[in-house]
């Protein structure tokens, strides 16, 4: 696991900041020791948290071996498959079923090696021509699955990587006052600053506290929209409207056991208020410094009144004795107007920094470099779920050349006929190369939906349990190139055996037989 500028119990964050951070006030730090603590319900134990952010770290490790493990045991199995299909000795001669697609190739007047061919691919035979047709078909269309779903599953991890608001990152620009210790009190000071920016297209201002949700302490960032909605991304049902609303993490959801619609009762006894639940969000991984703040999956989003209302402050006058709470905005986060060149952004940054909005001097900087801990802990999988996707797929086409080349050994007597009535070696070769394409196109057919459908449930399973926006990434002309390489790659290996078909002597076979 990556070391990180914040810890918040298993969920890290890097950052950068284009200045060093100093101290905080001593006025401002001893204000805040001296604060009567208010009155509220025992959060839950700490390894709590950090089992969370440990379960999710796991998940992303569990997922790849788990992924390792699948892809090794079906490569086993289909080579198994394979060797068992070359050694099996004939069983009991078996009256075998004709396939509907031979008959309707037969039936459409197609040439004779696509006929045959479709029959070899399709037919097991019976007796000692009896070749394991299904089960190498099988295998092709389970090692097409596995390819398709680790190929998804890949680029929409990739995608997670360089899409930063799929991790909450929701914004262009995001200032910090002090580590979040520091404030922008008065707002007016900030907000005149922003707003004199030509390149603003919109921005929210930030609030960080811990507050009772049910009886139980979570972290909760506060928001305050000034201009467009500027916020982390609500990842399921709708993004709060008002006061009475807030949306949680998906994690905290689950230990509260609640869904949206439902209500929860925020603040601490005596100040308690009911909200509703109107969805969950991706909340990003930062907020004050060394302490609980919120991150993927973990904590609520509300306005800022209510997070103000929650700490039992009022929203009107939040400094009456000239103390500001902790819970007022300390950072604000920007959105730029479309064009937006990278000097106009660090221009836009200069001038609102130097103006020491927080009033310290060098108190307000910029935060990049937003991976959280855990979408790094996903990162570190890398190539892993596909490299062994495509070993898989080897196995498979491997698989189907050793069926193929057992094929024409077993049906010699058959070669040896067509050979006779005056079918070419050509046209031999074409046989196996067309039983060799069916057989992919058939694996490809049904392997690909399928391979999506896969893809798509295991990550978003997988998002779920990181807290990030699931979205699934379908890499349309990857997955078609990746199709026409399997039926070239197939036939490759299947031109051995067409070889040995196209050599067939015919007098030799029949005497045999």
């Amino acid at each position: 696991m990556s070391q990180t500028n914040s810890v918040n119990s298993g969920q890290d964050l890097s950052v950068e900041r284009e200045s060093v951070v100093p101290l905080v006030r001593p006025q401002r730090a001893q204000a805040i020791a001296d604060s009567p603590p208010a009155a509220a319900p025992q959060p839950p134990p700490k390894s709590d948290h950090a089992f969370v952010g440990v379960l999710a770290a796991l998940t992303s490790l569990l997922a790849a071996r788990l992924l390792l493990l699948l892809s090794i045991s079906g490569a086993f199995v289909l080579a198994v498959m394979a060797m068992r299909a070359a050694r099996r000795s004939p069983g009991r001669p078996r009256e075998g079923r004709a396939s509907v697609v031979a008959q309707a190739a037969a039936g459409a007047g197609l040439p004779a090696p696509l006929v045959v061919g479709s029959r070899n691919a399709l037919e097991p035979g019976s007796g000692q021509r009896a070749v394991p047709v299904r089960s190498t078909l099988f295998g092709s269309v389970a090692a097409v699955i596995a390819v398709v779903a680790a190929v998804v599953f890949g680029t929409s991890l990739s995608s997670l990587l360089t899409h930063p608001p799929q991790f909450g990152w929701n914004w262009a620009v995001l200032l910090q006052a002090e580590g979040g210790y520091g404030n922008f009190y008065p707002s007016r000071t900030i907000d005149q600053l922003v707003k004199a920016e030509p390149a603003v297209a919109g921005w929210s201002q930030f609030g960080f506290s811990q507050v009772s949700i049910d009886g139980l302490v979570f972290p909760a960032l506060g928001v305050e929209r000034q201009r467009g909605f500027v916020e982390p991304p609500t990842t399921s049902g709708r993004p709060m409207a008002g006061n009475g609303q807030i949306e949680l993490g998906s994690v905290t959801m689950r230990q509260l056991g609640k869904k949206i619609g439902d209500t929860v009762e925020v603040g601490a006894p005596g100040q308690q208020r009911r909200l509703v639940i109107v969805g969950t969000v991706t909340l990003p991984s930062f907020g004050v410094d060394i302490s609980d703040h919120v991150s993927l999956g973990q904590g609520a989003m509300m306005s800022e009144a209510a997070l103000l209302t929650a700490n039992g402050i009022s929203p009107k006058d939040p400094a009456p004795d000239g103390n500001v709470p902790q819970a007022w905005p300390s950072a604000v986060a920007i959105d730029l107007v479309p064009g937006t060149t990278a000097a106009q952004r660090q221009q836009l940054v200069r001038v609102i920094t130097s103006a020491n909005p927080d009033g310290t001097p060098g108190g307000t900087y910029q935060l990049t470099h937003y991976l959280a801990a855990a979408v790094d802990d996903a990162s570190q999988m890398g190539s892993q779920p596909l490299a062994l996707a495509l070993g898989m797929a080897a196995a498979a086409i491997g698989s189907l050349a050793l069926t193929v080349l057992v094929s024409v050994r077993r049906r010699r007597r058959e070669l040896a006929l067509l050979k006779t009535l005056g079918m070419t070696r050509r046209q031999l070769r074409s046989v196996v190369a067309w039983q060799t394409t069916l057989t992919l196109l058939i694996a490809v057919a049904l392997g690909l939906p399928l391979g999506i459908a896969a893809g798509q449930l295991a990550w978003r399973a997988f998002a779920g349990s990181l807290g990030v926006v699931p979205v699934t990434v379908l890499p349309v002309l990857v997955l078609a190139a990746g199709a026409v390489l399997l039926v070239v790659a197939g036939n490759v290996l299947a031109a051995g055996p067409a070889s040995v078909a196209a050599r067939t002597d015919p007098a030799a076979a029949l005497r045999a037989e």
